[in-house]
């Protein structure tokens, strides 16, 4: 059964997301369209009725959400001038909002409010000035710190971290996750420093878990607008998703960096084989095992080894399918991911423990179970 609109209009959440997608685009991405593969095949996507708690806390939550939009006690979406704005408009008011707020925080004297601030901010020396200040308040902040060693990449100057000590904090708070090694392998290679670039892939390939941080990024900016603004909750949410979304990733510079050396150094084209798998394995967050997929593309191009990129292209492939076909169905649960705190807390529980995707196919199911008991919700 197809899942029946539950809101009318359009929304802000996907509207900022795109911009913020196009925006966040600050270097070309890999071809051969590897990288659109994300976490789980088309079967995984099955929830069986031994539900985790977090599924539970999925369903009764959801149920609530329902019930209070359909029985009109949840306004409908009411996207007002938005709606009227061009595509310029809209980057304008994106990147102008982005600034307001980042000022807002900047005066704070919480360490993650300075780190939403140094997220949001387009002026480089300013975002190492407010990490500068947020890690010297809470240098044990993994995600903080994480994110620090992120700016260091090489589209942002490594030159501006040689008097920082953040990998080596990142290492003592966070040295168990295989993306803060790939990271700072990633760092060591703009440096040029190939062989210390390997043994950072190594360690990355050997971790314990794979987190890169992206629910946890979202709450965060959550927090961040409800201190800094008074926008309504849903307003606050579809900002933060598309706030995260807006941020810069390093993913391209860890591709270039096994594309490359991939074909020069079978080491490497091992090292870079296990990290893929790894993340594909543990990681959580849809993007990072899409990642994690082009990573293994390159490494058993270069290898040669034709069945198993052929069994990877399955994977790839079967994905994709997924995607299609549940495309049509996600604006209404997008919507109540958005409609309070309490479903919007339960979906990124559950995306941290079961994977992004998992926790949307729970919404989606429990959606659809609510119609079913009540038909009468289904509100077009």
């Amino acid at each position: 059964m197809k899942t029946r609109r539950l809101f009318v209009g359009v929304s802000l959440f996907v509207a900022l997301l795109g911009l913020a997608v196009f925006s966040g685009s600050r270097a070309p991405k890999p071809s051969g369209g590897l990288e659109d593969a994300v976490t789980v095949d088309h079967d995984d996507w099955v929830l069986t009725e031994d539900s985790s708690p977090q599924t539970e806390t999925i369903r009764a939550t959801l149920a609530s959400a329902v019930r209070s939009a359909c029985d009109g006690r949840e306004s409908q979406a009411d996207d007002g001038e938005w709606a009227q704005l061009n595509a310029k408009e809209r980057e304008d008011f994106f990147n102008a909002l982005m600034q307001t707020v980042s000022e807002r925080l900047s005066e704070s004297t919480s360490a993650e409010h300075l780190h939403v601030a140094a997220i949001l901010t387009d002026d480089r020396d300013r975002r190492f000035a407010l990490m500068d200040r947020a890690i010297a308040i809470d240098p044990t902040d993994p995600l903080l710190v994480w994110r620090a060693v992120q700016m260091c990449s090489g589209r942002e100057a490594p030159a501006r971290c040689l008097s920082r000590d953040w990998e080596r904090q990142l290492i003592a708070v966070d040295g168990e996750n295989s993306e803060s090694w790939i990271q700072i392998a990633a760092n060591r290679y703009a440096e040029g420093d190939v062989d210390s670039a390997l043994m950072a892939l190594r360690r990355a390939s050997t971790a314990a878990e794979s987190r890169a941080y992206w629910p946890e990024t979202v709450e965060m900016i959550e927090r961040g607008l409800a201190a800094s603004s008074d926008f309504t909750f849903p307003e606050r949410a579809n900002m933060a998703f598309g706030f995260a979304a807006a941020i810069p990733s390093s993913y391209y510079d860890h591709y270039v960096m096994c594309k490359d050396q991939s074909q020069k150094d079978s080491e490497w084209a091992y090292a870079c084989l296990a990290y893929g798998e790894l993340v594909e394995a543990r990681g959580k967050e849809e993007m990072s095992v899409s990642h994690a997929r082009s990573m293994q593309w390159v490494a058993l191009d270069a290898s040669g080894e034709k069945k198993r990129a052929e069994e990877l292209r399955r994977r790839i492939e079967a994905r994709s399918r997924a995607r299609l076909e549940s495309y049509s169905e996600r604006m209404p649960v997008d919507r109540l991911i958005v409609s309070s705190p309490a479903v919007f807390s339960a979906y990124l529980a559950a995306v941290k423990a079961e994977g992004g995707a998992s926790a949307m196919r729970a919404m989606s199911d429990e959606f659809e179970r609510q119609l079913e008991l009540r038909p009468e919700l289904a509100c077009e």
